[in-house]
C-alpha cells in the first residue's frame, strides 16, 4: 500500500507537471519573447525618433534661399504654367519669338503599356513632365536660349531639337523655326 501511495503521488506530480506547470511555463516563455520583441521595437522607435529630430534640425538649418533653390531645382508639383512662362521669358530675353504650339505630357513612364515599366515608374520618388514647343529666331539667339535653359535652376533634359528654315520670303533674314522637346522632373507627394 505504501508503494501504491508513492506511485499515485508520483503520477499526480507528473500530471501536475504536464498539465499545469508546463503550459504555464510555455505561456511565460512566450510572454518573455513578446516582451523582448516589444522592447526591441521600442529601441527602434527611439532610434527613429532621434534620427527624425536630427533631420528636422538639419532641415531647419538650411537657409530660405537654399530651400527656394532646391524647390526650383526639383519642385513638388508639375507647375506647368510657371515652367512655360519661364521658358517664354528665356526665349524673349534671347531674341526669340514667343513660344507657341505647346504640348505636354505628365509622367511618360507611368502611362506606358508595360506593367513592369509602370511598376518601376510608380516606385520612383519623382515623376517626369515632357513638354514640347516651337519658337523662331536666328541660330545664334537659339544657342544662347539653350545655354540659358541649361543654366536654369530647374532640372531640364533637352531630349529633342528640330529646326527648319522659315518660308522663302523670310529665309533671307536667317530665321529658323525650332521645335524643342524637354523633360523635367517633380517630386511626388
Amino acid at each position: 500500500m505504501r508503494y501504491l501511495f508513492l506511485i499515485i503521488l508520483i503520477a499526480l506530480s507528473l500530471g501536475t507537471l504536464f498539465f499545469y506547470v508546463k503550459p504555464r511555463y510555455d505561456a511565460t516563455r512566450e510572454t518573455r519573447e513578446q516582451i523582448a520583441a516589444y522592447s526591441e521595437n521600442l529601441d527602434t522607435v527611439e532610434k527613429l525618433r532621434t534620427s527624425r529630430e536630427e533631420l528636422i534640425t538639419r532641415y531647419n538649418a538650411i537657409s530660405k534661399s537654399n530651400l527656394d533653390s532646391l524647390k526650383a531645382l526639383l519642385p513638388d508639383s508639375v507647375d506647368n504654367i510657371r515652367l512655360i512662362i519661364q521658358i517664354d521669358s528665356l526665349a524673349a530675353r534671347n531674341g526669340l519669338s514667343t513660344v507657341r504650339n505647346v504640348e505636354y505630357q505628365v509622367d511618360q513612364d507611368a502611362s506606358s503599356s508595360s506593367a513592369v515599366q509602370s511598376r518601376e515608374a510608380s516606385s520612383k520618388p519623382y515623376s517626369e513632365f515632357v513638354i514640347s514647343f516651337q519658337t523662331t529666331g536666328q541660330y545664334k539667339n537659339f544657342l544662347s536660349f539653350i545655354s540659358d535653359l541649361e543654366e536654369n535652376l530647374r532640372l531640364v533634359d533637352v531630349t529633342r531639337i528640330e529646326f527648319r528654315p522659315m518660308r522663302e520670303a523670310t529665309a533671307l533674314t536667317g530665321n529658323m523655326v525650332y521645335t524643342v522637346t524637354i523633360k523635367t522632373y517633380w517630386l511626388r507627394q
